[in-house]
C-alpha cells in the first residue's frame, strides 16, 4: 500500500468538504458522526483497490476535517464564552477527534465490502 496511491485523486479533499459542508448545516449541537459515517463509506466506495488504501484515505480525510472542525468550535467557543470555557473545551474536542477518526475509518471499509459486495 502506497500513501500516495491512497492520498491522489478527489476522494479524499471531497471527504473532507462532505464532513465540513455536514458540519456546519447540522449545527454545532447535534452529532455529526452518522455524517463522518457515511462520508468514510463514499471514500471506500471511491478507494477500493485495497482495504487498507480505503481505510487509510477515509481516515486522512476525517483527521483533516475533524481537526478543522476542532479549530472552528473552539474558536467560536472563545469569542462567545471566553477562556475558561475553552481551555475546558480542548479535552473533549480531542476525544471527539478519536471517535471521529474511528467512525471514519470504519466507513471506509464499510465503503469497501460494500463496493464489492456490488461488483464495483
Amino acid at each position: 500500500m502506497d500513501l500516495n496511491n491512497a492520498i491522489k485523486g478527489k476522494a479524499v479533499p471531497l471527504g473532507i468538504i462532505m464532513i465540513i459542508i455536514s458540519y456546519l448545516t447540522s449545527g454545532a449541537s447535534s452529532s455529526i458522526v452518522p455524517y463522518i459515517l457515511f462520508a468514510g463509506i463514499l471514500i471506500g466506495i471511491m478507494r477500493n483497490d485495497d482495504m487498507t488504501e480505503s481505510a487509510v484515505a477515509s481516515g486522512i480525510a476525517t483527521l483533516v476535517a475533524a481537526v478543522l472542525i476542532s479549530i472552528f468550535s473552539f474558536a467560536v467557543t472563545y469569542m462567545s464564552y471566553g477562556a475558561v470555557y475553552a481551555n475546558y473545551m480542548i479535552s473533549s474536542l480531542t476525544i471527539y477527534i478519536i471517535i471521529y477518526l474511528v467512525v471514519g475509518i470504519v466507513g471506509g471499509v464499510l465503503g469497501y465490502f460494500i463496493s464489492k459486495e456490488i461488483g464495483l
